[in-house]
């Protein structure tokens, strides 16, 4: 069982995350783009299913139509490396391919 750590909180038990509601609060938030990129192969290697990633991140200004498709690993390694190293070893312009994914 999880339990809070802050001072105010200690030992009140964390609320369960209700997993359809997440599904869907995180469906508003990304968009239409966003399900374009679940429908869409991995833009690195062609694998699915991939998840929708923001460059840049929506924190740092990013828009929901600057999403593209990427699959788990390239997802993880995008964030590990960050975007310059990932371009250059995988040859893919992430702007570019988020441009093209919204032309289509």
């Amino acid at each position: 069982m999880l339990m809070r750590r802050t001072p105010l909180g200690r030992g009140k038990r964390l609320r369960p995350v209700n997993p359809k509601r997440r599904r869907e609060r995180l469906a508003a938030a990304f968009g239409e783009q966003a399900q374009r990129c679940r429908e869409s192969p991995c833009c690195v290697c062609g694998a699915r299913p991939s998840d929708p990633h923001h460059d840049p991140a929506r924190s740092l200004g990013g828009l929901d139509r600057d999403t593209l498709p990427l699959c788990r690993p390239h997802h993880d390694e995008r964030h590990r490396i960050g975007r310059p190293a990932f371009e250059k070893k995988h040859g893919v312009d992430m702007l570019a391919e988020a441009e093209r994914m919204r032309a289509a």
